[in-house]
């Protein structure tokens, strides 16, 4: 570089430094390092070397300073060979590690990248190294760190939310966290690190017949992931079944929810308790609550597909436009804004919203929009020949069916749908009917209890290659956590 430095600043790579011109260094452990010398106080003159320190004794060398969670990881040894003898590997992990070059718990490759689907374990990286004629044991123990990741968040039938982390190399198994699902959660939600539970309660129909003077006991809950915290926004304990909390959003400014039928309330996003839900007697007088934002009447829609006594199969806004379903005894998604929203009960002479409807054809369960893409998927439950897992474009048209798997109850139908760009796919939960043996499941593998996905929809394309995310599992809502935990 140059005889007439101003300075000799020697870093060594394994933390040691030195001021010498030309000192001497002995490395303690075998490995590769980086050596760089700096000459000038600008940092102008700067070089870097990699070396490989050697052992008489053969060694196994991970390259990473830390082993994590599905994280990618190599292993090396490290051969003094100065005659160039043959060098034959045979290596050995446990059942946790994964690698395009382990076969079985072995690998004869020289150098391999690794990962280990279990945390917080202790591991041993078993090598045995012939190298001509001579023969080495050797081996590396090593700890599994965690490694913080995003999720899905699924409301599981009868128990707790459960927490599924999401990795470039795979997915862990679903964990319990400590917080009940509730009764019957069709709509969860995650954003800034908060968890919304929406509610139904424990009697819920897809028609009113189903709850008709059955007692509401259905709620809905903040929790903080962060603290703990867990809050109960409102709850129908004092009121009937009716009142339940089906469907909901936040968008971080109001929360949004739907009753089984005829109302959408709203309330600020701030932590607000309002305690019992309040009925006053008649839909007119309802809309007094402080929390009302609209009913079935006080739309044009009213009479010209929506009416009374139609389950709500899901709402949501975007573009400031709002998509109301309608399944059970009704059919399609009702588009309308602010705006479209009247003082007064509408008749047969009230224009519908200029929006309009979409999909009239089939009585929705949910729905999810892929704003991307410009998709809608959706979930349906009649007529007969139709009931499965769909997608079609935002403007309703192009209608095509992803997954045909049967329904049991139709309330409990494919009720969770959430998209996900990071993996570019969309994802739904689905509860295979009780009467279904494991004879018509491997006849029928796609047909299981899980939450189910496909890549998302582009253009005229259409993925139809159904996948589990999680099989097996039994869960309503399901939402996405982008928060690393």
């Amino acid at each position: 570089m140059t005889e007439s430095g101003e300075l000799w600043d020697w870093s060594y790579g394994d933390g040691a430094k030195s001021r010498l011109k030309s000192p001497t260094y002995i490395y303690k452990k075998p490995g590769e390092y980086d050596i760089s010398l700096m000459v000038d106080s600008n940092k102008n003159y700067v070089r870097t070397k990699k070396i490989t320190v050697y052992d008489t004794i053969p060694s196994i060398y991970i390259k990473e300073e830390k082993v994590q969670y599905y994280q990618k990881v190599t292993f090396n040894a490290l051969v003094y060979n100065p005659y160039g003898y043959e060098v034959d590997y045979q290596w050995s992990f446990s059942p946790n590690a994964n690698s395009e070059d382990i076969v079985d718990g072995t690998s004869s490759a020289s150098s391999l990248k690794v990962f280990f689907n279990q945390t917080e374990v202790e591991e041993t990286a078993n090598l045995m190294l012939t190298v001509g004629d001579s023969i080495y044991r050797i081996s590396k123990t090593f700890f599994v760190e965690d490694y913080p990741a995003r999720s899905m968040v699924m409301a599981q039938k009868n128990g707790k939310i459960l927490r599924k982390r999401m990795y470039v190399n795979g997915f862990e198994q679903s964990n319990e966290t400590a917080y009940q699902s509730g009764k019957h959660p069709f709509t969860i939600q995650v954003q800034s690190n908060k968890l919304y539970v929406f509610d139904a309660g424990t009697h819920v129909g897809a028609l009113k017949a189903d709850i008709a003077d059955k007692a509401g006991d259905g709620s809905i809950r903040k929790i903080d992931f962060e603290t703990g915290e867990e809050i109960e926004i409102i709850n129908n304990s004092t009121v009937g079944a009716e009142y339940g909390f089906y469907n909901g959003f936040s968008d971080g400014t109001n929360i949004y929810w739907t009753d089984f039928s005829n109302f959408i309330y709203k309330t600020p996003d701030n932590n607000t308790i309002l305690g019992n839900f309040e009925w006053k007697g008649s839909s007119d007088a309802q809309t007094e609550v402080p929390y009302y934002f609209v009913t079935t009447n006080r739309l044009g829609y009213v009479g010209k597909g929506m009416n009374d006594d139609q389950l709500n199969a899901g709402i949501w806004k975007y573009d400031d436009v709002f998509f109301w379903a309608k399944g059970g005894l009704g059919k399609g998604i009702y588009k309308f804004t602010q705006s479209d929203i009247l003082d007064q009960n509408a008749d047969d002479t009230t224009p519908s919203p200029a929006l309009g409807s979409m999909l009239t054809d089939y009585s929705i369960r949910s729905f999810t929009i892929d704003a991307v893409n410009s998709k809608i998927y959706f979930s349906v439950t009649a007529p007969t020949e139709s009931i499965g897992f769909w997608v079609a474009k935002l403007d309703g048209s192009g209608a095509e069916r992803i997954d045909d798997a049967p329904m049991g109850n139709p309330i409990e139908y494919i009720t969770g749908i959430v998209i996900d760009y990071i993996t570019d796919k969309v994802y739904w939960s689905y509860i295979a009917p009780e009467t279904y043996d494991e004879n018509y499941f491997q006849e029928n593998p796609t047909h299981r209890s899980g939450v189910k996905s496909v890549h998302l929809s582009k253009h005229n394309y259409t993925d139809k290659k159904i996948q589990y995310f999680a099989p097996d599992v039994e869960v309503w809502g399901i939402s996405m956590d982008e928060s690393a935990k």
